[in-house]
């Protein structure tokens, strides 16, 4: 029997262990190794289709039976409202599919473990244990941890933020590095995430069943924590911030590891990459990241080929990101200036993202754009987003 380790249950580790336990056939054993003790970071998610899929693949979880949304305390999501953005509100489309949810992630470990237990009793294990040390052999991993030692022929890494960001790539794609959490209990519920845009970066709204949660972004740099703390009150309409069972204060930077596979041994989540939350790209790379992984386990791919692959989505979600700073918003403030100069010159050094915009332009003029290559988003979703941004890029000659 082979024996492969997820290590680490937050949002990516559960997602990961999911894929591999559905995919993975009954000759391997997948363990998730956890302390249930441990705290995780999360606000509540906002995801994109393939979240979904995932989801009725691996749990047989249904949009349709209520009792699966109640127990994650989920909402429907069609998309994401981008407000003040530009001079009029426009809903963002998906990354895939049609339809997602926002869920609550500290809901997901049990829904996820009870889940998979039940329907995959031959593949699925868990372990609740803290991970001391793992060492990467070339047949087999062995991973210490306090009950005792355990070998494993994979290992998925999903423990969080590095410690170092040596073999990492910081990226420059965002100027936010900041987030201010703030949950209220009566909200009038839309089926999107918010992207609003103010004075001091964006803040985003997650709707859940029994309560919406607040963050608001911004950068350190500019913008000190009680200014940004004065801001947020106001633009809610609040006299105070309650962050209820959540931190109140985040701190983080964009980054991504130059290798998702070395040897035997994995990454995924915040382990792999990092990046603020604008349409919910890090869950999309983290399922796709779980792909990959798949891919060199057991079809065929190398870990240099995959790792290659890892970083191309990667960087082209890095240009989604700029792409949408690089107009600014409908603010006119220092933020706003320096975070669209800064986009625009990233992008102008982006070679594969302007030929790709003028491959588009091209297939839109012969009549066939909906039938060219994605790069992070469809065709047809960047032609959507294109024109709500106001940059008119399929009007005339894409210069950017």
């Amino acid at each position: 029997m082979k024996r492969l380790a997820v290590i680490g249950a937050g949002s990516a580790g559960l997602l990961t262990a999911a894929h591999l336990t559905t995919w993975l056939d009954n000759s391997w054993q997948v363990f998730l190794i956890y302390n249930p003790d441990k705290k995780i970071l999360g606000i509540g998610e906002s995801t994109n289709g393939g979240f979904v899929s995932l989801l009725e693949r691996a749990t047989n979880f249904s949009l349709a039976n209520p009792a699966d949304l109640a127990e994650l305390d989920a909402t429907i999501k069609y998309g994401s409202k981008f407000v003040d953005w530009r001079a009029e509100p426009f809903v963002n489309p998906l990354l895939s599919g049609n339809i997602a949810i926002h869920f609550n992630n500290r809901r997901f470990r049990d829904f996820i473990v009870g889940r998979l237990g039940r329907l995959w009793p031959e593949q699925f294990r868990v372990l609740e244990a803290d991970v001391t040390a793992v060492h990467n052999f070339a047949d087999h991993v062995s991973v210490s941890t306090s009950k005792g030692p355990e070998d494993f022929d994979y290992v998925v890494d999903c423990t969080g933020t590095p410690a170092s960001f040596d073999g990492y790539t910081l990226s420059d794609c965002t100027l936010v590095d900041r987030c201010r959490v703030h949950r209220v209990e009566q909200y009038d519920y839309e089926p999107f995430t918010d992207h609003i845009a103010t004075e001091h970066g964006w803040m985003f709204g997650v709707p859940l069943k029994g309560y919406k949660t607040y963050g608001y972004l911004y950068h350190s740099g500019f913008t000190d924590t009680r200014t940004a703390e004065e801001a947020m009150m106001k633009r809610l309409g609040t006299p105070n911030l309650d962050a209820g069972a959540y931190d109140a204060h985040y701190s983080f930077r964009c980054y991504y590891a130059n290798e998702l596979i070395s040897g035997r041994v994995c990454r995924n989540g915040n382990r792999a990459l990092f990046f603020e939350p604008l349409i919910a790209n890090s869950m999309f790379l983290y399922m796709y990241a779980g792909r990959l992984i798949f891919d060199h386990i057991v079809g065929g791919q190398d870990a240099a080929r995959c790792n290659g692959l890892f970083v191309k989505s990667v960087q082209e979600m890095e240009d989604v990101i700029s792409y949408y700073y690089q107009g600014g918003s409908s603010f006119q403030t220092p933020f706003w200036t320096a975070s669209a100069a800064r986009s625009k010159a990233r992008l102008e050094k982006r070679k594969q993202f302007s030929d790709y915009f003028r491959e588009l332009v091209a297939l839109k003029q012969r009549g066939v754009m909906l039938g060219g290559p994605p790069y992070a988003f469809s065709p047809q979703t960047w032609q959507i987003v294109d024109a709500s941004l106001g940059y008119k890029s399929f009007e005339t000659t894409h210069t950017g």
